[in-house]
């Protein structure tokens, strides 16, 4: 195999020198495949066809006991490189596992052999994907696909697109806003969605079905591992961005919307990349048949307007009393919720975190329901004492369930102005209102409700009594 070099772009040399001789060995090892391989003295290794050549120094399938085509421990200058990558801290703790890179000081002999293999190995399948040949090397074409894995191999603030597809939800429109965006999916990232391994086919329809996704751009991402090993996923503050994003859906959604995959996409490194070119990342969360399940049941409808508002309430979830997460995340879990016995709890949770504040002397769901009904009342629901009613039997249908009374429940369903409605059906709805008042209402505090809407509402009752006896007197 002959090494060709001339002047190309400008490299760091921390690990380029180490990683060459073990990448040349790799090219020349594919060279071999692919030759033995066309003469027909082998069999083809399946997993190419989808993981490119790299496959052939790594077990092909985590179900089989199949050993690798070739032993990654037998690459010429590994060890070598293995060791310069235990010398730079920011490269070494990529190749420790998660729990590993948390010590101080970093106990170096952890990082994983068969993890830093994958770096030259990854390197000549991109090589060869790119040039099509094994016989010889050129040094600058080599040195332009190492650029994009040296960022990651050296960069400490890593940052990618995370796009979550959005499932239950039928969007007829993009939207671009200042904390997040909302994209429709191409076809190549729909076909990622669909290829994600251990899906059943029927599962795999449903997830690349969905046309449209919550985009967060300059994501931190919390990286590791290389070629067949690489692994990526955001921190915790992005997983609550997305539930606090759905949380904001379901004050807009007249049915469950969620997710239960998402999409990663590097911005200027990557960690892998597969026989195609795509550098992205699936993560499908682990109950994802359940998700699955209960938000493919409906659909509803989201236009710009709707969106526009679904932003509004992302960002006063973020800077209200906690109290507004709680009862948004429990109307979210309402909807989704099979057992109608589980989402009245969920439902009754949500209620008392916004109204079942304060120091006030009294019965709390006599509390909660005098506050629904002064809301509520003022929304249109109709008189005051009779919201309060629905809302004490709402809790008895409640009460029944958390004490473990068999059913059927008799305040399952109420009767209002002698019309029946579910009683679980009425309890989203008030809490839906009763949220999207406390999100608007400036320095919203459940130990405060009583002044700002019950005393407000016998305030109100009182001036209209006031004017009725001066009109009266006048007379």
């Amino acid at each position: 195999m002959a090494i060709e070099t001339s002047p190309g772009p400008h490299v760091d040399r921390t690990l380029w020198d180490y990683i060459q001789p073990p990448t040349f060995d790799a090219i020349a090892k594919i060279g071999k495949y692919t030759q033995e391989l066309a003469a027909g003295l082998i069999n083809a290794v399946d997993a190419v066809d989808k993981e490119g050549y790299k496959a052939l120094f790594s077990t092909p399938s985590l179900d089989h006991h199949l050993a690798a085509f070739y032993r990654h421990q037998n690459l010429a200058g590994l060890n070598e490189l293995y060791q310069k990558v235990q010398s730079v801290p920011s490269a070494a703790q990529k190749f420790l596992l998660p729990a590993d890179r948390e010590e101080e000081p970093l106990d170096l002999g952890k990082v994983m052999l068969h993890e830093v293999a994958m770096i030259p190995i990854l390197l000549a399948d991109m090589y060869v994907a790119k040039t099509g040949t094994t016989e010889r090397v050129e040094i600058d074409t080599l040195e332009q696909l190492y650029l994009k894995l040296e960022t990651y191999l050296l960069t400490d603030d890593l940052k990618m697109e995370v796009f979550v597809p959005i499932l239950g939800a039928e969007v007829t429109d993009e939207a671009t806003f200042d904390t997040f965006s909302i994209i429709r999916l191409s076809e190549e990232q729909r076909k990622l969605l669909s290829d994600t391994p251990h899906v059943a086919p029927r599962d795999a329809h449903k997830l690349s079905s969905v046309t449209h996704a919550l985009r967060l751009e300059n994501v931190p991402a919390l990286a590791g591992g290389c070629g067949s090993h690489f692994e990526v996923e955001p921190y915790e503050s992005t997983f609550d961005m997305v539930d606090r994003f759905f949380e904001a859906v379901s004050l807009e959604s007249q049915s469950v919307a969620g997710c239960a995959q998402m999409i990663f996409s590097p911005s200027g490194w990557f960690g892998n990349m597969d026989a195609v070119g795509n550098t992205s990342t699936t993560y499908l969360f682990r109950d994802y048949p359940t998700r699955l399940d209960a938000l493919t049941r409906h659909t509803s409808y989201l236009d710009y307007g709707a969106l526009a508002r679904v932003h509004e309430h992302f960002g006063k979830l973020s800077q209200g009393h906690p109290s507004l997460r709680v009862a948004a995340r429990r109307l979210n879990r309402a909807w989704i919720r099979d057992d109608d016995e589980d989402r009245i709890v969920d439902l009754c949770i949500g209620l008392e975190a916004l109204l079942g504040g304060g120091s006030g002397s009294g019965e709390i769901v006599h509390k909660i329901s005098m506050r629904a009904g002064a809301i509520l009342s003022q929304l249109g629901w109709g008189r005051s004492g009779e919201i309060l009613s629905a809302v004490k039997d709402v809790y008895s249908y409640r009460s029944r369930v958390v004490h473990g009374v068999p059913g059927p429940h008799k305040k399952q369903l109420l009767h209002l102005d002698g019309m029946p409605i579910h009683a679980s059906r009425y309890a989203l709805a008030a809490l839906r209102a009763v949220l999207l008042v406390a999100l608007h209402v400036e320095g919203f505090h459940p130990d405060k409700v009583d002044a700002m809407f019950v005393y407000s509402a016998l305030d109100m009752a009182a001036d209209q009594l006031q004017a009725r006896d001066a009109s009266t007197n006048s007379v």
